[in-house]
C-alpha cells in the first residue's frame, strides 16, 4: 500500500484532518495514551495558571491596586 502525504497543517483542510486524526487517535488509543495526553494537558494548564499569577503578582508590585484591577478587566 503506498504511503499517503501528510496533510498540510496551513491550511483549513489540513488543519480540521490532523484535528481529526487526533481526536481519533484519543479515542481509539490505549488506557495509558490517554492517561498520558490527559497528563499532559493538566501540566499545561498548570503552568500557564502558575504564568498569570505571577504576572499578577507582578503588575501588583509595579502598578498596585487599580493595576491589578485593570489588567484583570
Amino acid at each position: 500500500m503506498a504511503q499517503r502525504k501528510p496533510y498540510n497543517p496551513n491550511t483549513k483542510y489540513g488543519r480540521r484532518k490532523l484535528r481529526n486524526q487526533a481526536h481519533y487517535n484519543y479515542v481509539n488509543g490505549t488506557p495509558e495514551y490517554r492517561k498520558d495526553v490527559d497528563n499532559m494537558t493538566a501540566l499545561f494548564w498548570i503552568v500557564v495558571i502558575i504564568i498569570a499569577i505571577i504576572i499578577g503578582i507582578i503588575i501588583y508590585s509595579v502598578s498596585g491596586v487599580e493595576g491589578l484591577l485593570k489588567w484583570l478587566k
